[in-house]
């Protein structure tokens, strides 16, 4: 993978649990600026790929390459230093309870000496200030609304530095009226050139943002494109049964 632009391939990604495959033969290549959205129906496997991706869940067969290393080859010492440039965002915010919003941004930053603790501090600060979260600094997780932890957790994962950012299903443990206040960060950080791949529900964050669109059913990608491509002139008749069931509800 010599391409300066490509921040990630993926060839032939397979995942099977037993006898039960998840997953099979999934390529994909992830360029600089790429907002991916990774749309499909519950358990065809959304939130296992992008898993796999940080290497939460290894593959049971294929290759994933990142900053010109194969990291499923790499030693899991090794991956200690790798995998925090690809960041990733839960859907249960996984935030520290026993540490303030602050602590929890700064601590790995600091950890890993991206920034000194006065940097990181600063940083945060301003982080928190631009999303209208700075007067709760000093406040412990549990003090907080789920759109305001998920906002948290989100400036936690960018304060590595991250080449990538993975988001699995960010919005589906939050009240509905606190979805956008989550999506309106993640178009801003899209704007900003930030690259994401983000499986989700919101079919209009994906019409809306994303460059391009995967829809995953029966183990695979069963079709790509841009968004207007999968929304406007869908290919394949699952892609569009799946479509017609969201326009229904």
């Amino acid at each position: 993978m010599n391409d300066n632009n490509v921040v990630m391939q993926i060839e032939g990604l397979c995942k099977t649990y037993g006898s039960h495959e998840v997953l099979k033969d999934i390529s994909l290549t992830i360029n600089k600026g790429d907002v991916i959205a990774v749309i499909g129906p519950s358990g065809c496997g959304k939130s296992t790929f992008i898993r796999m991706l940080n290497l939460l869940e290894r593959p049971t067969s294929g290759k994933i390459y990142f900053d010109g290393m194969e990291l499923t080859r790499l030693p899991q010492n090794t991956l200690i230093d790798i995998t925090p440039k690809i960041g990733m965002v839960f859907q249960q915010f996984n935030l520290f309870q026993n540490l303030t919003v602050k602590q929890n941004i700064t601590l790995s930053p600091v950890l890993h000496r991206i920034y000194t603790q006065k940097e990181a501090d600063e940083w945060a600060l301003q982080m928190l200030e631009r999303v209208g979260l700075a007067e709760h600094a000093d406040k412990y997780p549990s003090q907080l609304s789920g759109g305001q932890q998920q906002r948290v957790s989100i400036i936690r994962t960018i304060a590595m530095k991250p080449s990538i950012v993975l988001f699995d299903e960010p919005t589906s443990a939050l009240d509905p009226e606190m979805v956008n206040e989550v999506l309106s960060m993640m178009k801003e950080l899209a704007d900003e050139g930030m690259t994401m791949v983000v499986v989700t529900h919101e079919m209009k964050f994906a019409q809306k943002v994303s460059n391009r669109v995967l829809f995953f059913d029966n183990r695979n990608i069963q079709e790509q494109g841009t968004p207007d491509e999968i929304f406007n002139h869908p290919k394949d008749q699952r892609l569009r049964e799946f479509l017609n069931q969201i326009h229904a509800k």
